[in-house]
């Protein structure tokens, strides 16, 4: 009896003599004589008890494969020398755990369909835990009960069915191919700074001296205002600033269109404002003067008023047609 390993099986060929014992095939054997008297039942007995195995734990074949060892006795179904098979029965039906590439334990490898349903149902686990349906504004159930993708044009029977297309590859396409395309279609926003201004807290020490002089322009007769303002205190680098402001800016008193107000800022002091009259200010070359004195810490502002003879000439160049257009002649 010889005894080798086809697949998870164990091929045995036994080699029967009448008479006598003789070795046959390669590798370790065994020879068993049996006599030619000898029924089909009984030499299965003979040979599950030689190799203890259980009588319905195999089968007897011939050498090319076929089952022989139906009915009847021995000599009538093999000759002397001749070699038979034993294949032990595999419970559970085809081994598929110990096939060429599967990894031990994990059950073999699966067929195309039955892959294909195991991605279908792993993308719908995985699309119900970061999608709600509910806000997905491309499903639509029609009236057949049945759903519909309104981005590609599909059509599934259940939601499960949906959710596993929007994981595919054709959903997520078509998704990037309309955000490319709203991105293109969308009017163009200015860029803004996302930086955060640091405000600068300071502690106030009160209000600064000042000093207001007015007077008039001996040849124009314009009106005219001086103003000086004393900060002491103020840290080096930092100069005064000033602005005018309209009435119906400040919240301290009535507004008046008669009035506008120019305010004068430095830290550590505090912001104070005069009220002048709302005339317009001469901005012309020395009639619009400031100065920052930073060893005596004194800032002054003079300015002059146009009267209304200016004012009225102003508007009258402001008002003037353009002058004529050049004619051009060619020769």
């Amino acid at each position: 009896l010889k005894q080798s390993a086809i697949t998870s099986s164990l091929l045995l060929t036994l080699t029967l003599l009448y008479g006598s014992i003789v070795p046959s095939g390669v590798g370790p054997s065994r020879s068993l004589c049996v006599e030619d008297s000898c029924s089909v039942e009984d030499f299965h007995s003979i040979v599950s008890s030689s190799l203890q195995i259980p009588r319905e734990g195999f089968y007897l074949s011939s050498l090319g494969g076929t089952r022989c060892f139906s009915s009847g006795l021995i000599g009538e179904n093999i000759q002397d020398g001749s070699s038979v098979q034993v294949k032990l029965r595999v419970r559970g039906g085809i081994d598929f755990q110990h096939r060429e590439g599967s990894k031990i334990g994990s059950g073999g490898h699966l067929s195309e369909s039955q892959a294909a349903l195991e991605r279908k149902e792993r993308l719908r686990k995985i699309a119900l835990e970061t999608i709600d349906i509910t806000k997905d504004p491309y499903i639509m159930r029609n009236h057949l009960g049945t759903y519909e993708c309104k981005l590609c044009l599909t059509l599934h029977s259940n939601e499960g069915n949906y959710l596993a297309h929007t994981q595919g590859k054709r959903h997520q396409s078509n998704l990037a191919r309309r955000a490319a395309m709203e991105a293109r279609n969308a009017p163009s926003k200015p860029i803004t700074s996302t930086g955060e201004t640091t405000v600068k807290h300071t502690i106030r020490i009160g209000r600064p001296g000042y000093k207001v002089t007015k007077s008039r322009d001996m040849l124009t007769r314009q009106r005219s205002l001086t103003f000086e303002v004393d900060y002491p205190q103020t840290e080096e680098g930092v100069q005064p600033r000033h602005r005018f402001m309209s009435a119906y800016e400040q919240k301290v008193e009535a507004p008046d269109k008669n009035y506008q107000y120019v305010l004068f800022a430095c830290d550590p002091y505090e912001t104070i404002a005069f009220k002048i009259p709302n005339v317009p200010v001469d901005k012309s070359e020395g009639r619009f003067f400031t100065n920052w004195d930073a060893k005596n810490r004194k800032f002054i502002l003079q300015l002059y008023f146009l009267e209304k003879e200016q004012q009225a000439e102003m508007g009258q160049k402001s008002s003037a047609p353009p002058p004529p257009r050049p004619v051009l002649r060619y020769n």
